[in-house]
């Protein structure tokens, strides 16, 4: 299930920029919040507790990933936009 999570997503558009930020890190970040706040709530032993902090720098670090994904992904389209208009003509007026 991770290892689907990390792999690097599809080539980023400017349409799917919002909803790859969405559906990846964000999404990732907000279960890890909600799992945070869980955390005393659900523990009753230091094992449990010691498996449920583990579990949430597991999702920690999907969440990091994610986002690096993401961020190398916006700078190639960056780039990509940045080259056609140096390409592209000056409009006269």
């Amino acid at each position: 299930m991770f290892e689907d999570l990390l792999s690097p997503p599809a080539a980023m558009t400017l349409e799917s920029l919002a909803a790859r930020l969405r559906d990846g890190p964000l999404r990732t970040m907000l279960t890890l919040q909600i799992r945070a706040g869980t955390v005393l709530a659900v523990v009753e032993t230091d094992r449990q507790r010691l498996e449920k902090l583990v579990e949430l720098l597991q999702l920690a670090r999907m969440a990091e990933t994610q986002f690096q994904h993401f961020m190398v992904d916006l700078q190639a389209l960056v780039d990509e936009v940045n080259a056609r208009q140096q390409q592209s003509p000056p409009l006269q007026s």
